[in-house]
C-alpha cells in the first residue's frame, strides 16, 4: 500500500499545474525606455513612500536641532512622492502606447472602480466642504484626488506586473522598504533614534518609525509582515531565504513594539492566512525555516515578557490585549463614542454623505455629550477609526457599497485562483499580497486609512488580479505623437503643482517658528498663495495678525505706564486687529463647519473689547452663538462666549453657558474659575467656595484658584468681625 504524502513533503508532484494562469496575450517582449521609466517609478514609489519623511536629521553630518522641511513631517511628503511617481509612470506608459502601440490589460474590475470614482466626484460637490472632499483633510489627504491616485496606481500596476518575475520584484521592493522601516522602529524601541522629534504625543520608546504615529506604523506593517513571510517560504535560494526570514523577524518585533491593537489583529490575520495557504499548497520547509521560526518565537516571547513589567498599560502587551474587551474604559470607550457619531452622521445623510475626509467637520455636530467628558474639551476626532463607518459617513451608503464591492470582487476573483490546490511555492508571493489586503482591511476596522499605507492596498489588489487580466493589442494612432507631447506638458504641470503643495507646507512651518510678526505673516501669505485650499493656513494668518496685535497693545500699555504717548502704537495695534478679524472671518467663510475658528475669533473679540472698543462684545456674542450652533457640546466656545457676557456684566447669560461648559468637561478648570467670579460679582460667595475647592482638589497648583478662595474667605472673616 502506498504511503500518504505529507503536506510538508520534500517530494515533488509528477505533474504541475501552472502557478499563475497565463495571460490571454502571451507576447512579452523587451521593455521600451518609456515602459522602463514607468516600471522604475512604480518600484520607487513602493520603496520610497514608506521611508519618506521631511526631517533631515537622519542624514549624516546634519546637526541636531536642524528644522524639518515641512510642518507635517510625515504624510505630506509621502503624498507628494506618491503622486509624483504616479504622474511620471502614467505619462511614460501613455507615451509608450501613443508612440509605439502595445498591450492594454484589463481585469474587469476597472468599470467598478470608474463608477466608484464618479460617485466620489458627485459627493465632493454635494459635500459639507468641497475643498476638503477634493484635497482631503490636512495630514490625512484622502480626498477625491487620492482616490483617483489609488485608481491610477491600480491601473499602472496591472499594466506592468504582467508576469511572475515582475510580481516578485515588487514583493522584494516592498520587503526592503518594510525591513528598513521596521529596523528604525525597533531602534526607537531600544532608545536609538538619530532624529530629534521633540515632544511626542505618545509613550516614549514606542515605535512609530517613518509614520509619525504608532497606529499608522502598525497599519503599514501588515503589508511587509505578509510579504516577507511569503517570500521566505517561496524562495528557492538558501541565502535569500535567510535574508527574508531575517527581515520577517525584524518586522515582527517592530509590529509588537508599536503596541497597536488593531494592527496586531490585522497582522495576525494576514500571517495566519499565509501560513494556512502555504500548508494548503504543500510548501516545503527546511532547517533555515525551522531555525528562524524558533528565533522569531523566542524574540517575540522576550519582547512580550519584558513588556509585562511595564507600569504603563499601553506598553504592556498583557494589559493591552486585555483592554480589547474593556468597552467601558480607556480609548475603547471614546472609540465607541466616535463610532456612534459616525452612525448618526450616516443616518442624517445616507445617500451622498458629507464628502471624502470631512469627518473632522462632521464630528462636532454628531458627537455625544459624554465624549467631551471622556476625551476632554480639546479633543476632536478627525477620523472614525473604523474604515467602513468612515467611508459611509463620507460617501454615503452607495459609496460604501461601491468601495467594499471593489474589495469583495478582488478577493473573490483572485481567491478562487489562489485557493486552488497546487503543490509548490511559486504562487505564495501572490498569496502574500492577498493576505496583506485581507489583513489591512481587518486592521482598518479599528485603525486609520492614510495614503502612505493605503496605496499599497491598491498595489496589492492589482497584483493579485494581474494574472487574470485580459490583454488587448493596440496600434500607435496617427495622432499619437501630438497627444504624447500634450501628455508630457500635463505631467509637467501636475508635477509643478505637486511640488507647490510641498513648498507651501514649508512656508507654513516657517510661519509657525518665525520670531518677527512681519516675517511670520509674509511666510503664511506665501503658503496660502501656493495652496489656498488648506483652511489651517488661512487660520494661521489670522492668528499671526492677532499675535501682532497683542504684541503692539502690550507695548502701548507699557508706554502709557511709563507716561509716554502711545497713540501711534495703538493705531498700529488697531490695524493689526482689523487684519486679524478679516483673516478669521475669511477662514470662517471658507470653512463654516470648522468649530475652532469660532473659538479663536470669539476670544479675539473679547480682547478687542477690553483694549480697543467695548462694542466688540456684540461681535463676540454673535460669533460665539454661531459657534454654539456648529458644536452644541463645545465647552471652549461657550467659555469665551460667557466671558463676553461677563465683561458686558450680563451675569445671567454668562452663568448659563459656564455651567454647561463645566458640566461637559468636569476636568477643565477655567469655566469653574470664571463662574466663581460671576458668583462673586453677584454676591454669592458661598456658592463659589465649593467650586474653588473642587478645582484645587483636582489641581493644587492652580494658584489663581487659591487666590480667589483666599479672597472669599478673607471677605467672610472681615464680615464676621
Amino acid at each position: 500500500m502506498a504511503k500518504k504524502k505529507s503536506k510538508m513533503s520534500n517530494s515533488q508532484p509528477a505533474a504541475r499545474k501552472p502557478a499563475i494562469p497565463a495571460a490571454a496575450d502571451t507576447f512579452m517582449g523587451p521593455m521600451t525606455l518609456a515602459e522602463k521609466i514607468a516600471w522604475w517609478c512604480l518600484n520607487a514609489m513602493i520603496f520610497i513612500v514608506p521611508l519618506a519623511i521631511s526631517n533631515p536629521g537622519w542624514i549624516p553630518g546634519v546637526a541636531d536641532g536642524t528644522l524639518p522641511w515641512t510642518y507635517d513631517q510625515f504624510d505630506i511628503i509621502k503624498v507628494c512622492f506618491q503622486r509624483g511617481f504616479t504622474l511620471i509612470a502614467l505619462g511614460a506608459w501613455g507615451w509608450h502606447i501613443l508612440m509605439n502601440g502595445g498591450r492594454i490589460r484589463r481585469t474587469k474590475v476597472e468599470w467598478l472602480i470608474g463608477v466608484f470614482l464618479g460617485w466620489v466626484l458627485i459627493t465632493s460637490f454635494t459635500s459639507i466642504h468641497p475643498p476638503t472632499a477634493i484635497f482631503g483633510k490636512y495630514r490625512r489627504f484622502e480626498g477625491l484626488i487620492s482616490f483617483v491616485n489609488y485608481a491610477a496606481i491600480f491601473f499602472i500596476t496591472v499594466q506592468l506586473a504582467d508576469r511572475a518575475s515582475r510580481i516578485r520584484v515588487l514583493a522584494r521592493t516592498l520587503f526592503w522598504s518594510g525591513t528598513i522601516v521596521s529596523l528604525y522602529g525597533v531602534g526607537q524601541y531600544l532608545g536609538i533614534d538619530p532624529i530629534n522629534w521633540g515632544n511626542l504625543p505618545f509613550e516614549a520608546n514606542r515605535a512609530f518609525a517613518t509614520y509619525g504615529n504608532p497606529d499608522l506604523l502598525g497599519g503599514f506593517l501588515v503589508f511587509p509582515l505578509a510579504i516577507s513571510l511569503a517570500l521566505a517560504l517561496s524562495e528557492s535560494k538558501r541565502g535569500m531565504r535567510f535574508v527574508y526570514w531575517g527581515g520577517f523577524l525584524v518586522t515582527v518585533v517592530c509590529w509588537i513594539v508599536a503596541f497597536t491593537r488593531g494592527a496586531w489583529i490585522g497582522g495576525a490575520f494576514a500571517m495566519l492566512l499565509v501560513i494556512g495557504l502555504a500548508w494548503h499548497h504543500s510548501v516545503k520547509l527546511n532547517e533555515v525555516d525551522y531555525t528562524f521560526m524558533g528565533l522569531i518565537g523566542a524574540a517575540a516571547a522576550l519582547v512580550v515578557y519584558k513588556s509585562l513589567s511595564a507600569t504603563n498599560a499601553v506598553m504592556n502587551v498583557g494589559k493591552r490585549l486585555s483592554s480589547i474587551t474593556d468597552f467601558d474604559g480607556g480609548s475603547a470607550k471614546t472609540r465607541f463614542e466616535i463610532w456612534e457619531a459616525a452612525i448618526n452622521a450616516i443616518k442624517d445623510r445616507p445617500i451622498f454623505g458629507f464628502g471624502a475626509d470631512t469627518f473632522r467637520l462632521v464630528f462636532p455636530a454628531f458627537k455625544p455629550e459624554r465624549y467631551v467628558a471622556d476625551a476632554g474639551y480639546l479633543s476632536v476626532a478627525d477620523n472614525v477609526h473604523n474604515y467602513p463607518l468612515q467611508v459611509g459617513s463620507a460617501l454615503g451608503v452607495p459609496g460604501f457599497l461601491l468601495l467594499y464591492g471593489i474589495f469583495g470582487t478582488v478577493a473573490w476573483k483572485s481567491g478562487r485562483m489562489l485557493f486552488r490546490k497546487y503543490e509548490g511555492s511559486e504562487r505564495l508571493v501572490l498569496v502574500g499580497f492577498w493576505a496583506a489586503c485581507a489583513g489591512y482591511l481587518a486592521h482598518l476596522m479599528f485603525g486609520l486609512s492614510v495614503t502612505g499605507s493605503t496605496f499599497l492596498l491598491w498595489v496589492s489588489m492589482a497584483v493579485v488580479l494581474s494574472p487574470l487580466a485580459v490583454s488587448t493589442r493596440v496600434k500607435a494612432p496617427s495622432w499619437g505623437s501630438v497627444v504624447a507631447i500634450l501628455l508630457i506638458f500635463v505631467v509637467a504641470a501636475g508635477s509643478v503643482l505637486n511640488v507647490n503643495y510641498f513648498v507651501a507646507d514649508h512656508y507654513y512651518l516657517q510661519s509657525r517658528i518665525s520670531d518677527g510678526d512681519g516675517i511670520r505673516i509674509e511666510h503664511i501669505e506665501k503658503a496660502i498663495s501656493l495652496n489656498p485650499y488648506n483652511d489651517m493656513y488661512r487660520a494661521e494668518l489670522g492668528m499671526a495678525h492677532q499675535e501682532a496685535f497683542i504684541s503692539l497693545i502690550t507695548q502701548a500699555l507699557q508706554m502709557q505706564k511709563a507716561g509716554e504717548d502711545a497713540t501711534l502704537v495703538i493705531d498700529q495695534a488697531r490695524a493689526s486687529f482689523l487684519r486679524a478679524e478679516a483673516a478669521m472671518l475669511d477662514t470662517i467663510e471658507f470653512v463654516e463647519p470648522e468649530y475652532d475658528n469660532y473659538v479663536f475669533l470669539t476670544a479675539m473679540y473679547n480682547l478687542g473689547a477690553e483694549y480697543l472698543d467695548p462694542s466688540y462684545l456684540d461681535k463676540a456674542i454673535d460669533i460665539g452663538l454661531r459657534g454654539v450652533e456648529v458644536e452644541q457640546y463645545g465647552p471652549a466656545v461657550r467659555f469665551h462666549l460667557a466671558r463676553a457676557y461677563f465683561i458686558g456684566q450680563d451675569y445671567e447669560q454668562a452663568e448659563i453657558h459656564l455651567i454647561r461648559a463645566a458640566e461637559m468637561d468636569p476636568r477643565w478648570a477655567d469655566p469653574r474659575l470664571l463662574l466663581t467670579e460671576v458668583y462673586m460679582a453677584t454676591g454669592r460667595d458661598e456658592e463659589a467656595i465649593p467650586l474653588l475647592e473642587e478645582v484645587l482638589a483636582r489641581n493644587p497648583a492652580r494658584t489663581d484658584a487659591q487666590t480667589l478662595l483666599d479672597q472669599i474667605l478673607g471677605n467672610t472673616e472681615s464680615e464676621s468681625e
